[in-house]
This record gives C-alpha cells, sequence and structure tokens, in this order.
C-alpha cells in the first residue's frame, strides 16, 4: 500500500489549507491512504507519524510518499533514523520536491544530510525567534494571551479595564459572595449573553491578572510580575471568594441558603461537615447536627448532639470580639516591625551594585534582572502585608463596638468568618472549639 505523510506545524497552519494542499499533491502522486499530524517535527509524540512508522514495520506499506523531507521531522537524527527504518523494511521512499534514488549511496546521505541539517536549522530559529519574542513581552510586560473577563488590550498590549465589561466582571465578584455559581451562570447568559459555565468561576478567580499581577510562564514555571496594571480584586476580597468558591454547589434547593458557618463548621467527633436540620420560618428551631449521625454502618458517626443556630451565631460573635481583644496590639507590634528597614533587600541591592561593576555582559545583565525582580516580589508581599493589615485592623477594632456584631446578616457574618476563623468544632453540649486564622 502507498501511504502519504503530511505535516503542517500549527492549527493556524491547518486552518489556511496549507495541509489540503500537501494532501492533494500525495493523492496526485498515487497515495492510497494520507496520514497527516498538526503537531511541530521536532516533537517524537506525533501519532500519526509513529502509525505510519508501525505500518512499515509490519509489512503494510510498500511505499512512502512526502512533498518535502522535512514533513518527517525537524530533527536530522529522526530523518535520517525513519530513512533507513524505510530503507531495512524495503520500504521506498519518495520525496515529490526533491526526489532520491533510494540507493543508500554517499552522495544521498550527503543529500539527507544538509536537507536535514537545513530543517533543523529553520526550527531552531523559530524557536529562538519566539523566545527573543516573549522576553521582549515579559521585560516590558505586555500581555500576550486572551485578556481575562473584564480586562482588555491597549495599544502597548498592557491589561486595561474592558469599557463594557468591567462593571460585569465586578457584579459577578458581588455575587459570588452570596449566590449559587449556577445562578451567575444563568444570570450572564440572560442578561449580558455571556456563557461562562459554573465550574470556570473558581478558575477565574485564582487568576492572578485580576489581582494587578501579570503572569508569565517559562519552563513549566511561573513568573509573576506584581501591581502591573489595576486590579479587579484586592487582595483581601480575593481571600475572601477563594473560600466562598471553595464550598460545593448545592443542588437541594432548600439547602442553597448558606449559613455563616458554611464550610467552616465541623463535627468534633468525626470531621463531618455540621449540617441544618428544622427550619428559619417554621415552628422548628434551627440546629445543627453532624451530617453523618443518620447513616448507617462505618460511614456513620455517634455524635448525635444538636445545638441551635441562634447558640452557634452567639458563641461565634463572642469569640470574634475576644479574639479581636487579644489580637489588636500584637497587630500594632507587627506594624512596627515591619516598618523597619527589611535587612534581605539591602542586601540584593548591594549584590545589583556589585554586579554592575562587572561591565554589561549579557549573563550579569540578565542576574541583575532576576535580582530587581527579587526585590519587586519582596516589596509587593510587605505592600500586601500592611494593606491586609490596614482593613484587619480596622475590623476588629469595629467588632470591640457595642453591637456590631448583631447586627450584620448571616452573608455579613459569613464574609468576617471567612476572613478570621480557620474551623468550628461541635462534640456535644454548648461549647464549640474555634481556630482562629493567622495574620500576615
Amino acid at each position: 500500500m502507498r501511504v502519504g505523510y503530511a505535516r503542517v506545524s500549527s492549527k493556524s497552519q491547518a486552518d489556511t489549507d496549507a495541509l489540503n494542499q500537501q494532501k492533494d499533491r500525495l493523492i496526485k502522486a498515487g497515495a492510497e491512504q494520507i496520514l497527516s499530524d498538526v503537531q511541530s517535527g521536532r516533537e517524537d509524540s506525533r501519532k500519526s507519524y509513529k502509525k505510519l512508522l508501525k505500518l512499515v514495520k509490519d509489512g503494510i506499506v510498500t511505499e512512502v510518499i512526502t512533498t518535502r523531507l522535512d514533513r518527517l521531522g525537524r530533527n536530522t537524527i529522526e530523518i535520517h533514523r525513519a530513512i533507513e527504518i524505510f530503507r531495512k523494511y524495503g520500504v521506498k521512499y519518495t520525496n515529490l520536491d526533491m526526489p532520491l534514488d533510494g540507493s543508500g549511496s554517499a552522495m544521498e546521505w550527503f543529500t539527507v544530510q544538509n536537507v536535514a541539517a537545513l530543517a533543523e536549522l529553520e526550527s531552531r530559529s523559530i524557536s529562538d525567534r519566539v523566545k527573543h519574542g516573549l522576553d521582549y513581552y515579559r521585560q516590558n510586560l505586555k500581555y500576550f494571551s486572551t485578556p481575562p473577563f473584564g480586562y482588555a488590550k491597549d495599544e502597548n498590549s498592557r491589561l486595561i479595564p474592558h469599557p463594557v465589561n468591567w462593571d460585569i466582571a465586578k457584579q459577578i465578584c458581588e455575587k459570588l459572595r452570596s449566590q449559587s455559581k449556577t445562578s451567575i451562570s444563568r444570570w450572564l447568559s440572560d442578561e449580558h449573553g455571556i456563557k461562562m459555565y459554573p465550574t470556570s468561576f473558581r478558575r477565574y478567580i485564582i487568576n492572578p491578572c485580576l489581582r494587578g499581577h501579570t503572569v508569565y510562564k517559562i519552563d513549566g514555571k511561573e513568573e509573576i510580575h506584581y501591581n502591573t496594571h489595576i486590579p479587579l480584586l484586592t487582595e483581601a476580597e480575593y481571600q475572601e471568594l477563594l473560600q466562598t468558591t471553595a464550598l460545593k454547589v448545592r443542588r437541594d434547593k432548600s439547602k442553597e441558603r448558606l449559613h455563616f458557618l458554611a464550610g467552616l463548621f465541623r463535627c468534633g467527633e468525626c470531621g463531618a461537615a455540621m449540617s441544618k436540620t428544622g427550619s428559619y420560618n417554621g415552628k422548628n428551631v434551627l440546629r445543627f447536627q453532624c451530617a453523618k449521625y443518620k447513616k448507617f454502618g462505618l460511614k456513620s458517626c455517634t455524635n448525635k448532639k444538636t445545638l441551635a443556630a441562634s447558640i452557634v451565631r452567639r458563641l461565634t460573635i463572642q469569640q470574634l470580639i475576644n479574639y479581636a481583644e487579644e489580637i489588636t496590639q500584637e497587630i500594632e507590634n507587627q506594624t512596627v516591625a515591619q516598618s523597619e528597614v527589611d535587612v534581605e533587600t539591602l542586601e540584593l541591592q548591594r549584590q545589583i551594585e556589585g554586579l554592575r561593576k562587572l561591565g554589561n555582559n549579557p549573563a550579569i545583565l540578565n542576574a541583575i534582572y532576576e535580582l530587581q525582580k527579587q526585590i519587586k516580589n519582596r516589596e509587593h508581599y510587605r505592600d500586601m502585608c500592611r494593606e491586609t493589615m490596614k482593613e484587619d485592623r480596622k475590623l476588629l477594632y469595629a467588632f470591640r463596638q457595642a453591637d456590631f456584631l448583631e447586627t450584620l446578616s448571616d452573608e455579613e457574618l459569613r464574609s468576617i468568618c471567612l476572613r478570621f476563623i480557620e474551623s468550628v468544632k461541635y462534640s456535644g453540649g454548648k461549647e464549640l472549639n474555634f481556630s482562629m486564622r493567622a495574620l500576615v
């Protein structure tokens, strides 16, 4: 059987009929079956190419046809390997643009060697150009992929608020505090004609771009440049939404209303969630009980105790007040400590000064760039800590004011709990075991 093999490196090339043109030439050359890949010739994972070699080794193929030698690959060794396999199994190889005699002579080897080397050189040159282009974008903080929802790119490829979607993105973040992901997805579709699936909201929220940072992936690792554009979310808002979106989507309509300790309240015996029993408006008082108590077998829990939601709320508010009184002075002490000179930053600056005295060698300039990036990252972390402490201090002082927490709705109290409480456990009686979050 005569088999033609076609290949293009990218989907954009396939969309411009480059692949179809190759296939048409192969059919006219007598190919009975066409195998094709849309993948770089430097990659060994090409499925159709592997299938072609298997057919050759199985004795099914009598002739392999390509339009050019570099369709077999962009690596000199791989091209020679393929031709040797064809010769070993008695398969004729036809290259339409540069016919080979198939004799295996020194001249044919020399020809293949030169053409393959040129193909590899072209591939490496393209790779270098792409790398230099990405380095240029990275050093100038340009954004080279599709902007996240709510953002657009200006003439310098920097992220700016989208003239229309920015306000919608703000509404999404606000709705995520209290509404289900499914209802928000439906609202986006009905009101704005925008398709965003419920499962995509968490991925959207954790994108550092929403906090004003630009991210580049280099060799599988993330490189983050802080405060490069206007943020959609503050760090505190991000931390709150991170907790909110981590909760499972509730399918039971009767349980869709989240209580103020949702995701935090656990059984002290088995660690399962404390679920609601009773109702908000009925005759029964809303209470909490271990979700595994009524289950049978190994999954059951022996903790049958229940606790009224009103008592849970009162104990939670008292814990927040006590926490505020204990921690206020600690925040003041940490603020003073962080205002002192950062010794590590000074050391990095001294290293930069020393490197600058060594000249303008590219390796030295790159080392200076990396050290400057470390300094920026440390400065961003300190700024983030100061901003978070500032907001925390305001809230903690407010907790100490009479009736402040009592006047909050369940939704408002829940945002406070997610911010300051790590977990709450109940084993029985009228006592709760609180674990508070460590301050930055």
